[in-house]
């Protein structure tokens, strides 16, 4: 009885087992891998391409076309290319370890831009082994055609620090390109990270045929810090055209330029201190002022990139002036002093005001401490 049961059970997992390996081997009949593809990476609207692509039989069946097997786009890109069955010719027989080439008749969409196309192997309309690697295809029309040529970008950035970019391009097409014409360069990654998301031509550049065009402007790192990617094309109008630039990882690191404004010394008339400062003025009439601030920052400060603007709130005009820019061709080193002698205008309106300076580096950027805030009482 133990003998009849061991020798049942023994047979079930002998039946297992080969069932197991049945499988495995009808898995594996049909495998393939895709180890060469040559095709046009920029392709003109409409126009038919051939492209070669070898794949080798990695299964242990033979490829037959009586097998019904065949090369064939993806099913998701072939939702836009709508390439048919490429079949294998009617005595051909591909054997386990060889390869086959395959050659491919491609017509080019008939809209401008960057298309996804991707080969795989079929056997009665499914598919088997590896999908080839995905190949982005430019189309074009002949007017606007381009080549990359060049990027100057550093690779590693300083957090709100700004750069000197490059970035040239070959008019390979049948236009001239121009301002006016809508020419520019844009860019298409994490648009919302860089300080610049379009570059146009100069106003007197003219690109005709064959000419490169040189962009260059400033870019501002990102304030948190991190990788982000960065990449261009061109675009005429709306309408972007042509081959992307590398796509080029940015690093940003903490900013090593040190931003700072300390507070040093200011002067209102009838200026008094009982616990906090306060002063009486008479309303609508013009007082001298003095506020003293020291560079405390290691960059050089110059009229057009810092300046003093009133706070409380930032940029009141409740003394008839929100800014004072440094003097022409004037400059602070780090650890220099800058004293800045003005005009006001008190209010008005009788009431209680507050009076208080601060540091503003570009348009609203406000760097270092403030001055202490004077409550000045109109009268």
């Amino acid at each position: 009885m133990n003998f009849s049961f061991k020798t049942s059970l023994n047979f079930v997992l002998l039946v297992i087992f080969l069932a197991a390996s049945f499988a495995i081997q009808a898995e594996n009949a049909f495998d393939a891998q895709i180890t060469k593809i040559k095709i046009n990476k920029k392709m003109l609207v409409n126009k038919t391409y051939s492209a070669t692509i070898t794949v080798k039989n990695t299964g242990s069946s033979n490829w037959t076309r009586n097998a019904d097997v065949g090369l064939s786009a993806t099913a998701k890109t072939n939702n836009l290319w709508g390439l048919p069955l490429t079949p294998l010719g009617s005595n051909e027989r591909i054997a386990p370890g060889d390869s086959k080439k395959f050659k491919v008749s491609i017509k080019s969409l008939s809209r401008t831009g960057i298309y996804s196309l991707q080969f795989e192997m079929q056997k009665g309309g499914k598919a088997f082994g590896e999908k080839s690697v995905t190949q982005n295809i430019v189309v074009e029309t002949r007017s606007n055609r381009v080549k990359f040529i060049s990027q100057l970008l550093p690779n590693t950035m300083s957090a709100e620090e700004t750069y000197s970019i490059v970035v040239q391009y070959k008019n390979n097409g049948s236009s001239t390109w121009t301002r006016n014409d809508g020419y520019r360069l844009r860019l298409v990654s994490q648009k919302k990270i860089w300080n610049i998301t379009r570059v146009k031509m100069g106003k007197k550049d003219i690109v005709p045929p064959g000419e490169i065009a040189t962009f260059r402007f400033k870019l501002k790192a990102p304030k948190k810090q991190g990788t982000y990617p960065i990449q261009w094309r061109m675009q005429k109008g709306g309408v972007y055209f042509g081959e992307e630039t590398p796509l080029q990882k940015v690093t940003v690191i903490g900013s090593k330029v040190k931003k700072g404004a300390e507070f040093i010394y200011q002067d209102v008339p009838k200026l008094n201190k009982t616990g906090q400062l306060y002063a009486i003025l008479n309303a609508g009439e013009i007082y001298p002022v003095t506020v003293t601030f020291k560079n405390s920052s290691n960059k050089t400060w110059r009229q057009g990139l810092i300046a003093l603007g009133s706070q409380k709130p930032a940029g009141n005009m409740t003394w008839s002036i929100d800014r004072i820019e440094l003097k022409k061709n004037e400059s602070i080193k780090p650890g220099g002093i800058k004293t800045f002698n003005f005009k006001i205008i008190t209010p008005l309106e009788p009431g209680i005001y507050n009076f208080q300076w601060q540091m503003v580096e570009g348009f609203n950027h406000w760097i270092g401490a403030k001055t202490e805030n004077i409550a000045i009482t109109v009268k």
